[in-house]
């Protein structure tokens, strides 16, 4: 009986436990509802008063400082701020000024805990990107939080600053694959002023090292600024490691830098594959009928890559459709394959089926199908 007892004494209390966790849990939630409710409202009501400031500043009611302290604010100037272009940002940015959020944010940012309010204090002076809080997004540039890192970087990109270059572009060597990767997104959203930071950086650190120059170099290939390609060119002269060499490449191809032509036909004859591979693509993409000599013979190439790649670069380049219908007779099966490949892949197939169903076949369309499919589709 005592046994019976105590499992229904037991099963009671873990019952009990269990509808006060519940209890609680919707308790919790409700409260988080009525905040976020309330948090909206705010939000909404900070909107429309920094909407009669920025349309006449000197009628609108005064926003009071202790607002800065209230998420809803942040999230109102925020939004507000997303939307602005011109002369409305600077207005903007004297209601920031006016309220203090810079500095009460900056202030969070420097202390070393909580965490979570560290990251959101950089990521807060991020979207607003003030330029009132530009020193102290300089300051946390090494920050030991890797998100912070990121933020103040982004926080500079944004607002423009163009004193963060070098101090950015300093830090590439030193990031991990992640925060280099964000960096180098915030250098490309400089544009052509930080074509010469990063191009120093790299002539000066390419010897030493290999993932801040890579990122460098990636950089200055989504910037597009031309005026790289012939440093560019000198760092390809000298590198010695293939993942700078590849990179450099790549970057000249996106570029499409007619000066590099030279250096990329002697890398078509490189022994690694993949710097003939690369060499290839660029040559497509600056498109000189220059090329065309140096790309066939990349259709024999013993790698199919270099093989795929010459091909596909082919069908960019006057001329080269022309060179890749010759292949088709080229003594090479390796180079008769990538020259059909390329072709069907630009849609040279379909236009001759059509052909052949109008009974207008040319010597070039029986020598493309007649490999694809063989004789018997000619004799159809």
């Amino acid at each position: 009986m005592p046994a019976i007892n105590l499992v229904q004494t037991t099963v009671l209390v873990i019952f009990t436990v269990n509808a006060l966790l519940l209890l609680a849990l919707i308790v919790l939630k409700e409260v988080h509802r009525r905040r976020m409710t309330s948090r909206a409202l705010r939000r909404t009501a900070y909107i429309a008063l920094i909407g009669s400031h920025l349309a006449d500043p000197e009628s609108a009611e005064p926003i009071d400082s202790r607002v800065a302290q209230d998420p809803a604010f942040l999230d109102a100037l925020i939004d507000v701020r997303n939307t602005l272009t011109g002369t409305d940002i600077a207005t903007l940015s004297g209601i920031i000024d006016a309220s203090g959020v810079t500095e009460h944010q900056a202030s969070l940012l420097r202390k070393r805990f909580p965490r979570g309010r560290r990251q959101q204090a950089a990521m807060v002076l991020a979207e607003l990107g003030d330029e009132s809080s530009a020193q102290a997004l300089i300051e946390h540039l090494d920050d030991h939080e890797a998100e912070v890192r990121i933020q103040c970087a982004r926080g500079l990109g944004r607002m423009g600053w163009t004193p963060a270059i070098d101090a950015i572009v300093s830090r590439l060597g030193q990031e991990t694959p992640w925060v280099r990767s964000r960096f180098a997104d915030t250098l490309v959203g400089f544009g052509s002023k930080a074509t010469w930071p990063l191009v120093a950086y790299i002539k000066v650190n390419h010897p030493f090292e290999i993932g801040g120059p890579v990122a460098a170099i990636r950089a200055l290939a989504t910037i597009g600024d031309d005026t790289a390609v012939r440093p560019l060119i000198g760092v390809l002269q000298q590198a010695d490691d293939p993942e700078i060499q590849i990179a450099t490449v790549e970057a000249l191809g996106s570029l499409r830098g007619p000066l590099a032509v030279p250096v990329l036909h002697e890398l078509s004859r490189s022994r690694d594959w993949r710097l003939r591979a690369k060499a290839a693509t660029a040559l497509g993409q600056i498109g000189l009928p220059a090329s065309l000599p140096v790309l066939a013979n990349g259709l024999r190439d013993l790698n199919w890559w270099v093989r795929r790649n010459s091909a596909r670069a082919l069908t960019l380049i006057p001329g080269g459709i022309d060179m890749l219908y010759k292949a088709l007779d080229d003594h090479d099966r390796f180079a008769r394959d990538a020259a059909a490949e390329a072709l069907v892949d630009i849609g040279e197939l379909a236009a001759v089926r059509q052909r052949l169903d109008a009974g207008e076949p040319t010597d070039r369309d029986q020598a493309l199908i007649g490999h694809m499919e063989g004789p018997e589709e000619l004799a159809s």
